[in-house]
């Protein structure tokens, strides 16, 4: 497993390819006209609105805090729901046994 350095080195190469990256599109967009680059913004943004902003500003040491506390709540979540499907197919059976009886009270 990498350390966080190791992470955050990896961020930074990736920042960095990303800028790159960048300057060579608008490059190659200029030549071709503003079409392609309002094509990239709005995939930019349409990234950026699945993302809560405090994403974007912390640390990748508050990130992956966060992950694993959503991890755990899905756990919970998960255990939950497996509990209360088992409740309900209690019910269920009860209900079933108890409308028998009416039925053979009549």
């Amino acid at each position: 497993m990498s350390t966080l350095e190791d992470i955050d080195d990896l961020e930074r190469d990736e920042k960095e390819q990303k800028k790159d990256q960048d300057g060579e599109d608008k490059k190659q967009t200029n030549g071709q006209g503003g079409d392609a680059e309002m094509k990239d913004t709005a995939d930019k943004k349409e990234d950026e609105d699945l993302v809560d902003e405090e994403i974007f500003q912390s640390s990748t040491r508050d990130v992956i805090n966060r992950r694993r506390l959503l991890e755990n709540e899905l756990k919970i979540l998960k255990s939950e729901f497996a509990r209360l499907k088992h409740e309900e197919s209690t019910m269920k059976e009860k209900i079933k046994d108890n409308l028998e009886k009416i039925e053979n009270n009549r």
